[in-house]
């Protein structure tokens, strides 16, 4: 049971969804270099907010209860506005727009319009984070461009 996840310079890692949701996270926070208290989620190919940051007990639940095997999910950052400020999603995967121009505009009305996400799962260790007063420029985390990567490998490669 496995799902792919993309990122950064057009990277994607295969991962097992048969685990818990903190260890997943944790998992992807590292591999696109994010720092610990980001908060990340993710956005299936459709355009849906699958809503792992807003899981109440990730360290007890299994990813697999929210996601679809063998499915393509676009990692994305949630920045959490103080109080009733809105709440923003921006894209880990560089060029969505270019690339993939419906999931971009969909990112876009969810950041314009958060009543339009699943609030049904609220989550009691929420972070709260101000939001940028100034953009991001590029992403902040380093990707390596290897033939691995673009063929959709995880695994390091090893000398023969």
């Amino acid at each position: 049971m496995f799902v792919t996840v993309r990122y950064g310079a057009d990277c994607q890692v295969i991962v097992n969804m048969h685990c818990r949701v903190l260890s997943l996270t944790a998992h992807l926070k590292k591999k696109c270099q994010c720092r610990p208290e980001d908060c990340i989620d993710l956005l299936d190919e459709s355009g849906t907010l699958i809503n792992l940051s807003e899981v109440e007990s990730p360290a007890s639940e299994l990813a697999s209860k929210y996601l679809q095997e063998r499915q393509r999910y676009t990692l994305i950052r949630v920045i959490r506005g103080e109080g009733s400020e809105s709440t923003y999603y921006e894209s880990l995967l560089e060029n969505l727009g270019k690339h993939h121009p419906e999931l971009a505009e969909r990112l876009q009305k969810l950041s314009a319009h958060p009543q339009l996400k699943d609030n049904s799962r609220k989550n009691s260790m929420q972070r709260k984070f101000h939001p940028l007063k100034e953009p991001l420029l590029g992403s902040p985390a380093k990707f390596r461009s290897t033939q691995q990567s673009k063929k959709g490998s995880a695994l390091p490669s090893r000398p023969t």
